[in-house]
This record gives structure tokens, C-alpha cells and sequence, in this order.
């Protein structure tokens, strides 16, 4: 079982995945000096999981092919982060470049419970009002549990000039913002840090378009439903992605 502090973002209004619905899905157990937290991530080639830089630091396992964390599932892998790779213009306070590959110890044994993501190309964007989503084993409510079990819910791009989160204007060039599509008008916002949002655009495959990386630190806003959250934009730093999968490559 998995009980640990979540670096999350809440689901509210979620409702739980279909089981192995996601298998790009990635659970990160981050042990520091300081504690332990956890992160999520997606599972983007055989050997390296995409998640954010906000979630480097101490010994990081991986669980790949997890539904809910109360009990071992067969479809589980776990493995140990062999090495972390940050951007290297990673700013904390800002949360410029929020983006981060996990080389895995080994590669990934694909299955039907164990899946890539695809990435969009460079320069690729999705248009404002399409219909994206978020999962992960975040709380519920504000001040709620984590979830034992993945939970999903759906988020709309929003307009990045509009966003309202006011530290965006800096990053606009390389975030995405979307907002929750609850059905009691509160935030039903996204899943755990790092963790992707997902977007399929006229039927195709779906793909990581952006990675959790923050939002309003009010919780009172929660129940705003004018209040967006904020995502790296993969389809920014998708050389970045290319450069460092092929160094970091088993021979």
C-alpha cells in the first residue's frame, strides 16, 4: 500500500479511470531528507518517463501500470529512476521550464496495462476550447485524502492572454492553461504534479500535450469556476525531449 503526502493538485468533481484505462500513467514515491512525497508522470518511450522539474530531488520509484495503490496489482512494474534530468533553466520561484525526463533503470516491459504516450511535434498547439483531460491519485475535495485509486477528470484549453493565474504572463510562450469542466461549478482542476494533460484532436491518438506544473495558491478559489491551472507545454520543449532521450539512451 501507498500513503504518502501528495505534491498534488486536488480532482474535484473527478470520477474514477476505468481501470488501466491510462497505462502511460506513471506514480512517482520521491523519498528526501525532508519527507516523502509523490508526483505522477507519463510513461513517453521505453526508458523515460516526462514529469516536472518541481518534482526532482531524493530517490525516485517508479509504478508503472497502477490502478489503485491499496493493493499489488499484476500489471504493475516498479522500477528505480537510474537518473533524473531536469531542464537546466528550471526556475523554482518562477516555475520557468518546469519539465524533467526520468531515465529509468531499465527498459519498460509493454503490455496492455503498460503503455507509451505519444508527444506532439515541435510547434504543435491546441486550440483554445478543446476538450483535454487530467488523471491522478490526488485528493478529492480541498482538504481530503489522497485517492487509493487513479481518478480523471476533463479540463478545457483556455485562451493563454486570458489565463488568470497573474504570474502566467512570463511564460506565456512555453505554458497552457485549462479550466475545470465540473458539474457543481467548482474547480475539478487536475491530478497530481507532474502528472500529463491529455488531449485526442479529431479522433486521432491521444497525446501528452502539456505536464501539471501549478495553480492559484488560494484554495477559496477552488470553488471559482473562472479559475484555470497551468501546464508546460510538451510541444515547447520537444527538442529539449529528442536531445536528451538520444544522449541518454542505453547503447
Amino acid at each position: 500500500m501507498l500513503l504518502l503526502t501528495t505534491f498534488e493538485i486536488p480532482i474535484i468533481d473527478g470520477q474514477e479511470a476505468v481501470p488501466h484505462s491510462r497505462p502511460y500513467m506513471a506514480f512517482l514515491r520521491i523519498r528526501t531528507i525532508r519527507g516523502n512525497y509523490t508526483c505522477g508522470g507519463a510513461l513517453i518511450d521505453p526508458n523515460f518517463v516526462l514529469t516536472a522539474a518541481h518534482c526532482s530531488g531524493g530517490t525516485i520509484t517508479v509504478y508503472l501500470g497502477l490502478h489503485d495503490r491499496s493493493k499489488a496489482e499484476l500489471t504493475e512494474q516498479v522500477l528505480q529512476v537510474e537518473k533524473e534530468i531536469p531542464h537546466e533553466e528550471y526556475n523554482e520561484i518562477t516555475d520557468r521550464n518546469d519539465i524533467m525526463l526520468l531515465k529509468l533503470e531499465r527498459s519498460v516491459t509493454l503490455s496492455p496495462g503498460v503503455q507509451i504516450i505519444g508527444i506532439p511535434r515541435k510547434r504543435s498547439s491546441t486550440l483554445d476550447g478543446t476538450s483535454c483531460s487530467v488523471a491522478g491519485w490526488g485528493t478529492t475535495d480541498n482538504n481530503g485524502p489522497s485517492s487509493m485509486k487513479l481518478m480523471e477528470v476533463n479540463v478545457t484549453i483556455q485562451d493563454v492572454n486570458t489565463c488568470t493565474a497573474a504570474k502566467i504572463n512570463d511564460l506565456k510562450e512555453t505554458v497552457i492553461c485549462a479550466r475545470g469542466d465540473g458539474i457543481k461549478g467548482t474547480c475539478s482542476v487536475s491530478g497530481d504534479s507532474g502528472g500529463p494533460l491529455v488531449c485526442s484532436v479529431k479522433g486521432r491518438q491521444p497525446k501528452a500535450v502539456g505536464i501539471v506544473s501549478f495553480h492559484l495558491a488560494n484554495n477559496k478559489r477552488c470553488k471559482d469556476p473562472n479559475r484555470d491551472n497551468v501546464y508546460t507545454k510538451v510541444s515547447a520543449f520537444r527538442d529539449w525531449i529528442d536531445r536528451n532521450i538520444k544522449a541518454n539512451s542505453p547503447a
